[in-house]
């Protein structure tokens, strides 16, 4: 039921991040841990947390003279998308998503992995687009990223993603050897970079709206034997990775 003034878009907003247009800029960085908004807003001028519902924690500020908004989504593919959709519903153009990934093929630890395409193991997208729709980024601004990540010194792995629903099931076999030495090797027969629980979902949300979505992240951990990066080279690489983001964006 609508109230007086009301309108069917929830008042101009997103119901779920309910962010008006004035708050965002046209270019928007989206990070699963709410913690790496916090990180950005040490990278940018004038930096205002806006929201934080839900542990949505969203924060717009300036880099080199564009308004860019950075927000969180948790993990897995429905929130991301639901983030997504409502960013681009109140005036988002280009989303670059900005976070970690378990490492498959000869990607390596510390590595930061460019998509240039996601296999779609995740079921959310199938709402927005059929299956043999291809799950591909805006290549402008995976370019852009690209150099943005090379020009940090840190290794850089581009490829293909391969998104999933189940963190235990589907990225990692827990408790079964046989069953995660065969997905390893899956893995590296598709000649995937990368797994995570989100990038295709973005990039089909992206293109069912009409906006420009790119993916960028960092390899945080080993897909064949479940190691991690410790948390003080994880921090810098972060802030690296959120550099190379936001440069890219200015670009």
């Amino acid at each position: 039921m609508k109230r007086n003034g009301e309108t069917n878009d929830f008042g101009g907003r997103g119901l779920v991040l309910a962010l008006h247009p004035e708050q965002v800029g046209e270019d928007a960085i989206i990070v699963g841990d709410r913690g790496r908004v916090l990180l950005a807003t040490e990278l940018l001028d004038d930096a205002q947390l806006i929201n934080e519902d839900r542990g949505l924690t969203t924060a717009t500020g300036n880099y080199q003279g564009r308004r860019v908004t950075v927000s969180a989504f948790g993990m897995g593919a429905p929130i991301a998308a639901v983030v997504v959709e409502e960013l681009a519903s109140i005036g988002v153009r280009r989303v670059l998503r900005l976070g970690t990934v378990m490492s498959a093929g000869q990607t390596q630890l510390g590595d930061l992995v460019v998509a240039h395409g996601a296999i779609r193991e995740e079921s959310t997208s199938l709402g927005y687009l059929p299956l043999e729709y291809p799950a591909v980024p805006d290549f402008e601004l995976t370019a852009r990223a690209e150099a943005a990540a090379r020009a940090t010194g840190l290794p850089v792995r581009s490829g293909i993603y391969a998104t999933a629903d189940g963190f235990y099931t589907d990225l990692m076999r827990r408790g079964d050897p046989d069953g995660q030495a065969e997905l390893v090797a899956k893995r590296a027969a598709q000649h995937v970079v990368g797994t995570d629980m989100e990038t295709s979902a973005v990039l089909i949300v992206a293109r069912a709206r009409g906006i420009a979505a790119a993916s960028l992240c960092l390899a945080s951990v080993d897909g064949r034997d479940f190691s991690k990066l410790d948390a003080y080279p994880r921090r810098e690489a972060e802030l690296q990775l959120l550099r190379a983001g936001l440069e890219s964006l200015a670009t």
